[in-house]
């Protein structure tokens, strides 16, 4: 029996992780008394209603128990923009130091292109993208290309 309630949590994370636009880096899917709890916080609306519509593909609608929260706006509308691209380009390079990753930033939503090694290299961008202060959404343009040789 277990194996068919870790096959279900199995299926969530994995449609999550192929979302690309859905950061679900602190995602998680619990079993408790035959219920799927969906767990974790995102960015914005949007990318909760994604999750959970994810995670309704995968289970009946009826046996989930969603208790994803969506992280506060945290923006000071005095900040500049280079402000804020300057503190996410320190941290992804902290993150991802080798990747060729470019940052721009407008009215506090980061959009993040050029290439990264792996997929976990990629989601470990955009979560530290989108939890930098001053962040309010993360337009994820990478691709992932790995590395020959």
């Amino acid at each position: 029996m277990s194996h068919v309630r870790e096959g279900r949590r199995d299926r969530i994370l994995r449609a999550w992780a192929a979302e690309h636009s859905l950061d679900a880096s602190s995602l998680d899917v619990a079993l408790r008394n035959g219920r799927v709890v969906l767990t974790g916080d995102v960015g914005c609306h949007s990318d909760r209603v994604t999750a959970v519509g994810l995670a309704e593909q995968c289970v009946p609608m009826h046996a989930i128990e969603n208790r994803i929260v969506v992280r506060p706006y945290a923006c000071d509308p005095e900040e500049t923009d280079a402000d804020v691209r300057s503190r996410v380009e320190r941290v992804v390079g902290l993150v991802v130091p080798r990747a060729a990753v470019a940052v721009h930033v407008h009215d506090h939503v980061v959009t993040i292109a050029g290439s990264v090694s792996s997929v976990a290299e990629r989601r470990a961008v955009h979560a530290a993208a989108a939890r930098c202060g001053g962040v309010h959404f993360v337009i994820d343009q990478l691709t992932v290309a790995p590395v020959v040789g």
